[in-house]
């Protein structure tokens, strides 16, 4: 009663005395009594909140609370216990502030949840500009770094951030848009471009042609129709194409005409063909007036001639110049004969009738070897004639009648059909004949010359609105000159040439040069003038091309210099960088002279070849030095893989070569792009060569653990041999064979080897009283192992574990056992149990060190 009395907190009436162990077998099973062993075993808070509340003694009270994590019961438990244990209220108020320390924390953390789902949703309002992601993801990294947050935060947060992708997306796919439209346009204007040279050059197969036949077979007009709708197709995207589109339909008419120039009047080969027949015949004529209009059409394309029409014209020249040569002939024999008939003149009206015939015999001999005379000669000629014949019968002749004479066919003038300019010199043919018949009379009839002058004035008519009209077309072609000289001046003072498109000025260039042309003719004194105003003006813009294609040529030499300079570098990488940025630089530059703009190409070309030649050598040596590394890398992974096939007296004999294996390993320059795969294996075969001596050591740890166990039941069955007080021959024989097995067996687990050689030692001596006492001992240590794994006992040892427990609260005040370790030495010195007893205690003690282990 004393003993129930103090568990459950009574004050005895004397003072205790020392409890005496009492045997199992003769104790009666006790009230319930709450231990500390029952505390930890239970887990219901409301039990808990009871014994921290209620329990007999400070120690259990102070044990619930410990177990005790609801908030809401340690709140109920701090009420209850405030002004009755400090202990445990202490106990208590430090969970509860842990608690309080944890609201504040999660309010800190909600309240910057909060501000950041604030400024992420003010960030969702913004336009999603180029630091608007960069933004969003100092947010997110935020939020990511605050932890778990509260429901509501997190949908707040996520909706946001939804908001804020959302116009990332949409701006992402605005410039997806614009990239394929410029990509569009791109593609747009390269389709124009192309379809404008395609033209270019299918002209010059126009000219190439040899028949017309061919050029009827090639159907250029469905071509050039399929050009023009490219172009056209190009036009509709709304692009800058206003000029390559004039410029494409003004060469398109021009080759269209060319065509139908050339199926009317033949190829130029077959025109050239004509110019080798009789050169006076109409057929060659006729081939060298179309040639000509060949050629003229040519030089309006702008481009250099085709070869056959360069041919062609070369022929034409080779004519001209022959035939301007006889031209020259006959001009002199023209300009010897009109000299002479002046010269008859002049002796005709001098009265030089001798020497005037004479003349006129030498002019008749010259005239027959002239094809034909010019009228202005053969009136001086047809003058002299007219001379020589008033020399001889001058008086037989009256001065009226040959002024009437005058007057009738100066009043036939007045409705002849002759052109305006042949018709003024026919007026003033006879005006000079009436000065003629005139000259040397005394009296002057008025009346005739009336009649002629009104007769003059009537045919001269026709003339006079002829000549006006041409000297205004002059005067307006005058005025479009200077007007196009003006535009030149304002557009040389006005372009900033510092940042000009070149490509647009050499058209500027030619056409005012072509413009010009169109304004002819022009009043000689003061079109002579412009001229030469418009031609400084033109040499001017040729100069300022020609000082920007000197400075191209100049620039790209330089390129060429530094491209060349680059195939010495030692470093290929740093190279190669350098070459792709000279390339990005020369795409930069203009153009040059068009031949020149070629080799300089071609040359550059060849050193940034050769570069790149040489970054690829050093890439190959570099990929086939790093495959070299990657199989030596294999090859020490392949020989640790070996090794994690071995046994562990294998891996410790190999240890220093594996040790070896591993620093050659970590002292490789793994390729970037084979680092983590080899790394990985490499990995794997230390960690399989660990696992591998792990094992062999888990199985040589269990192994010795059966050794030991298996030595004990040849101890115990020797001992039951000596208890049983078997034959000495029989004992000696089987102690014999005991010893053998101990100093066989490889290993023992710690300590246990010298208590198993006391117990051989001790085994001898062994009696029956000895072995009921360490039966007991060992079911004993049966249910402490139990209680030390916390696993049930069987039910016929439930009052006997209680009973341990009390006993061991009286002796010990609660110390429990801590380790397997020890009662496994306590079991090994313990001997002689019978079989059937051993066999099941060992059960039940193997089944306990086992799951305390896992545990």
């Amino acid at each position: 009663m004393k003993l129930l009395r103090k568990l459950f907190g009574a004050k005895p009436k004397v003072e205790p005395t020392k409890v005496v162990p009492i045997p199992v077998a003769e104790i009666k099973p006790p009230k319930p009594v709450i231990t500390l062993d029952i505390v930890e075993q239970t887990s219901d808070e409301g039990e808990l909140l009871k014994l921290a509340s209620d329990g007999a003694t400070s120690q259990l009270r102070q044990a619930a609370a410990e177990k005790i994590h609801s908030r809401e019961i340690l709140e109920q438990l701090a009420k209850a216990v405030k002004t009755k244990d400090k202990n445990v209220f202490k106990i208590v108020k430090t969970k509860l502030d842990l608690f309080k320390a944890e609201d504040a924390k999660l309010a800190e953390l909600e309240a910057s949840a909060l501000r950041i789902c604030e400024k992420l949703e003010r960030h969702s309002h913004f336009e999603a500009d180029s630091l608007f992601k960069a933004k969003l993801t100092v947010l997110q990294n935020e939020w990511d770094a605050l932890g778990q947050v509260s429901i509501m935060a997190q949908s707040r947060f996520q909706s946001a951030l939804a908001a804020c992708e959302a116009k990332i997306n949409a701006r992402a796919q605005a410039i997806a848009d614009e990239e394929e439209k410029l990509s569009l346009d791109q593609q747009a204007l390269q389709l124009a471009e192309e379809a404008y040279a395609s033209l270019k050059q299918l002209a010059g197969e126009v000219y190439r042609a040899s028949h017309v036949e061919e050029l009827v077979n090639a159907n250029y007009e469905l071509k050039i129709q399929e050009l023009a709708n490219a172009v056209r197709l190009a036009a509709n995207r709304q692009l800058p194409l206003d000029k390559l589109t004039k410029e494409f339909e003004h060469r398109k008419q021009q080759t269209l005409n060319l065509i139908d120039q050339i199926k009317t009047s033949g190829t130029v080969k077959q025109l050239a063909e004509k110019l080798d027949q009789v050169e006076d015949s109409d057929a060659v004529k006729n081939a060298q007036q179309k040639l000509q209009q060949l050629i003229k059409s040519a030089k309006e394309f702008g481009d250099e001639l085709p070869e056959t029409l360069s041919e062609a014209k070369a022929k034409l020249d080779a004519i001209w110049a022959q035939r301007h040569q006889t031209e020259q002939a006959a001009k002199n024999a023209l300009r010897d004969f009109s000299e002479l008939a002046r010269k008859g003149l002049w002796a005709a009206e001098q009265g030089f009738v001798r020497k005037a015939r004479a003349i006129q015999k030498e002019l008749q001999e010259k005239r027959a070897q002239l094809s034909e005379i010019p009228k202005g000669i053969q009136a001086k000629l047809d003058d002299f004639e007219a001379q020589l014949a008033k020399l001889g019968d001058w008086h037989e002749f009256a001065v009226t009648p040959k002024k009437e004479a005058l007057i009738s066919q100066m009043q036939a003038l007045a409705t002849s059909s002759i052109n305006p300019e042949n018709l003024a010199t026919k007026i003033h043919e006879l005006q000079d004949s009436w000065k003629e018949v005139s000259k040397g009379v005394q009296q002057q009839d008025d009346e005739l010359w009336q009649q002629f002058q009104q007769a003059s004035a009537v045919a001269y008519a026709p003339c006079k609105e002829f000549f006006e009209a041409q000297a205004a077309e002059r005067e307006n072609n005058l005025n479009k000159r200077r007007e196009l000289v003006s535009q030149l001046q304002q557009y040389l003072q006005g372009y900033d040439f510092a940042n000009a498109v070149w490509k647009d000025v050499e058209q500027t260039l030619k056409t005012a040069r072509a413009e010009w042309q169109t304004y002819w003719p022009v009043p000689r004194k003061a079109g002579n003038d412009l001229q030469k105003e418009f031609e400084n003006l033109m040499e001017q813009l040729f100069g300022k091309i020609t000082s920007e294609y000197e400075s191209n040529k100049t620039a790209k030499q330089s390129l060429i210099e530094q491209a060349q300079a680059l195939l010495s570098a030692v470093d290929t990488r740093a190279a190669t960088e350098t070459i792709k940025q000279l390339q990005a630089q020369w795409k930069l530059i203009g153009k040059s002279w068009h031949k020149e703009d070629q080799q300089l190409w071609q040359e550059f070309r060849k050193h940034c070849d050769a570069v790149f030649a040489l970054r690829n050598q050093a890439f190959e040596a570099a990929k086939e030095q790093r495959q070299a590394i990657t199989a030596q890398a294999e090859r020490l992974i392949e020989q640790l893989n070996q090794f994690a096939a071995q046994s562990l007296e294998q891996l410790n004999a190999a240890k220093a070569e594996i040790e070896s294996l591993k620093t050659e390993f970590s002292a490789l320059d793994l390729p970037k792009e084979a680092s983590k795969a080899l790394q990985n294996k490499f990995n794997a075969s230390i960690a399989a060569i660990a696992n591998k001596r792990d094992s062999a050591r888990s199985q040589a740890e269990e192994q010795s653990w059966t050794d030991l166990f298996n030595a004990l039941n040849a101890l115990r069955e020797y001992e039951l041999a000596v208890i049983a007080q078997t034959a000495s021959e029989t004992l000696a024989t089987q102690k014999n064979n005991l010893e053998t097995l101990i100093a066989n067996t490889p290993r023992w687990p710690t300590g246990t080897l010298s208590l198993v050689q006391q117990r051989l030692a001790k085994a001898d001596a062994i009696t029956s009283a000895n072995q009921a006492a360490n039966t007991e001992l060992l079911h004993t240590l049966a249910i402490r192992a139990e209680i030390l794994a916390g696993k049930e006992s069987p039910a016929e040892d439930k009052q006997a574990r209680m009973a341990y427990q009390v006993k061991q609260m009286q002796q010990a005040f609660g110390q429990r056992d801590s380790s397997f370790e020890s009662l496994v030495l306590e079991w090994v010195a313990l001997g002689g149990v019978a079989t059937q007893a051993y066999t099941s205690l060992l059960t039940r003690f193997n089944s306990s060190r086992a799951q305390g282990i896992k545990s």
